[in-house]
């Protein structure tokens, strides 16, 4: 859709490459994206106009004039996903399209217990998708995560509610696998249901391979937060 809205305002094809991934059903509030085109007027211009063809489920927040040979996905340092689990027995009104709910009550602590064993430069291959995570596949699993947490709060999103509860699982890394933020998820969560250990956790992330992991998280409550450049 932006592509063609490029199209449209320059009259040439336009191809752009963004920054991180968005499955069907994931959010983003800080997806990049980078292209080549000509364009006479200012950038200013130029997001104002990409706005008015876009669909009122995308906004274009910013449009910034980059160095020749930008690429918004090779360029990042680091990207950062965000994770909202709606943990009530009743279900959610305005959020449902943006959070998971689980009924269960989550122990935080003990997730986040479990996280730190993803901090750090890992092989992912328990928590990567599309065929990557089996053994005997080709890819480079490995991954550095220089942040992994849940945070409990973020009270007060909808009424009629006694006990609202939203978590957060906040992680930031300088690439990632298909699917790997949900698959880390989901299985975070089998430790906040308490159905699972800490330690089997870490014998999941250990294995090194998909099929000993448990299902992962559905895309609804998945955000790309934000991707971080070098500065300068």
């Amino acid at each position: 859709m932006v592509e063609d809205a490029l199209g449209r305002l320059t009259g040439l094809p336009a191809t752009i490459s963004l920054a991180g991934r968005t499955d069907r059903g994931v959010h983003a509030v800080g997806q990049v994206a980078s292209a080549t085109l000509r364009w006479r007027r200012d950038a200013e211009s130029l997001r104002y106009a990409l706005d008015s063809l876009t669909p009122d489920d995308v906004t274009i927040a910013a449009v910034t004039e980059a160095a020749a040979g930008f690429h918004a996905r090779f360029d990042a340092l680091s990207r950062e996903y965000r994770y909202r689990v709606w943990n009530e027995a009743s279900p959610p009104v305005l959020t449902r399209r943006y959070t998971w709910q689980v009924r269960q009550r989550l122990n935080v602590e003990r997730m986040n217990e479990a996280a730190l064993e993803l901090l750090g430069r890992n092989d992912f291959s328990s928590f990567a998708g599309a065929g990557l995570g089996v053994p005997g596949s080709p890819a480079d699993c490995n991954r550095e995560l220089t942040v992994a947490e849940w945070t409990d709060g973020s009270r007060g999103w909808e009424s009629g509610y006694d006990e609202e509860r939203i978590l957060e699982f906040r992680v930031r890394a300088d690439r990632f696998l298909p699917h790997m933020v949900r698959n880390i998820v989901g299985n975070l969560v089998e430790v906040g249901r308490e159905a699972q250990s800490v330690e089997w956790f870490a014998n999941v992330l250990a294995s090194r391979d998909r099929r000993a992991a448990a299902a992962g998280a559905p895309p609804q409550g998945l955000i790309l937060w934000s991707v971080e450049y070098p500065t300068g």
